[in-house]
């Protein structure tokens, strides 16, 4: 789900400068949090885009199969993604960034916090962005397997598409809630620690 490169790559690029104070300190840390905003609204938007389609697809689904509950996991699946569309939208992006009058200490906290909402997101993926749709997987391929335990006797082979989606499931929260939080709080504490020598 996340890029936590892109997020530490646009701390690096714009290295913070030991002498800069007030306005110029200010200015700094702003281009910081647009920056840090526009790749979460990039990222927010690729993952409304998918789900949207997954959606629509597993509606389709739904609507095509003949097996109940192969029909009730597409729908769950589908409903899945559209909790997707909507958790991204309510609680996809951080706090906002203070009024321009505040001093930079202010926008040095924005920053951390926008970080800090980030990790809290990427450590719940588990539950709002895998656990629905993989439940849902779980149902339709239950119902599938139901429909062709009808007309013929299942085998091992059976069991292959259940593992290889599990498998990416277990991979997509390693990479968000192990690989991705590891690097955003990497590179919130050098937020943390260059702030510490600036000031």
């Amino acid at each position: 789900m996340s890029q936590p490169e892109e997020l530490e790559d646009l701390w690096k690029s714009q290295p913070l400068d030991k002498s800069l104070k007030g306005d110029e300190m200010r200015s700094v840390v702003l281009k910081k949090i647009s920056a840090f905003d526009r790749t979460i609204r990039m990222r927010n938007l690729r993952e409304t885009v998918t789900a949207v389609a997954v959606a629509a697809f597993f509606l389709y689904l739904a609507w095509s199969q003949r097996n109940g509950i192969a029909r009730l996991g597409s729908g769950i699946v589908a409903a899945g993604a559209v909790w997707i569309v909507y958790y991204l939208r309510r609680f996809g992006t951080g706090p906002a960034e203070p009024s321009p009058d505040q001093p930079a200490e202010s926008f040095r906290r924005a920053l951390v916090m926008k970080y800090e909402h980030q990790i809290r997101l990427l450590r719940k993926v588990k539950l709002w962005y895998l656990l629905p749709m993989y439940v849902g997987l779980i149902t339709n391929t239950a119902g599938l397997l139901q429909q062709e335990a009808q007309t013929r006797r299942l085998t091992l082979l059976d069991a292959i598409a259940p593992l290889i989606y599990t498998l990416i499931f277990a991979g997509v929260w390693w990479l968000n809630e192990v690989y991705a939080v590891r690097k955003l709080e990497h590179t919130r504490s050098q937020i943390l620690a260059g702030f510490d020598d600036a000031a």
